[in-house]
């Protein structure tokens, strides 16, 4: 019930109630409203972010081009020995960059934001599929 108090002057003041409160037309007295979320057509997925939908990110590890330094070696291919012979490093047969072990040499991995599925959580209605938001027209009350 709503309450109006009309003031004419400093010293007369009264008040007039209003009894005329009905259910909101627009939430239907809830106070929200629920509608399909539009950003990821109510499904809840969203194409990944990171990835694009491919399923692959670029190799963290080798940035990308396939090849690593050689830890051992520091990608000398091999190093000196006390008699001053070169020696070829036995970790990377002496090319000084083998393949990433990450990758397998492709420069790509699986993505890791959506584990290598292409889709992640909507961040709109959170995975609901459903945009959930307060009614403008009764602010959120139920009733006018």
């Amino acid at each position: 019930m709503k309450r109006y108090i009309i003031i004419f002057s400093m010293l007369l003041s009264f008040s007039i109630q209003v009894s005329a409160q009905s259910s909101c037309s627009r939430c239907g007295g809830s106070g929200e409203i629920r509608e399909s979320c539009s950003a990821c057509s109510g499904n809840g997925d969203r194409q990944c972010n990171t990835c694009q939908g491919s399923r692959q990110a670029r190799c963290t590890m080798c940035m990308g081009s396939g090849k690593m330094t050689c830890a051992h070696c520091q990608g000398r291919g091999g190093y000196t020995n006390s008699n001053d012979e070169w020696v070829e490093c036995s970790y990377c047969g002496g090319q000084g960059t083998p393949t990433c072990e990450t990758c397998s040499g492709d420069g790509y991995r699986p993505c890791y934001s959506c584990d290598g599925s292409g889709v992640s959580r909507c961040f709109n209605c959170s995975g609901s599929g459903v945009k959930i938001w307060r009614c403008p027209e009764c602010i959120a009350a139920g009733r006018i």
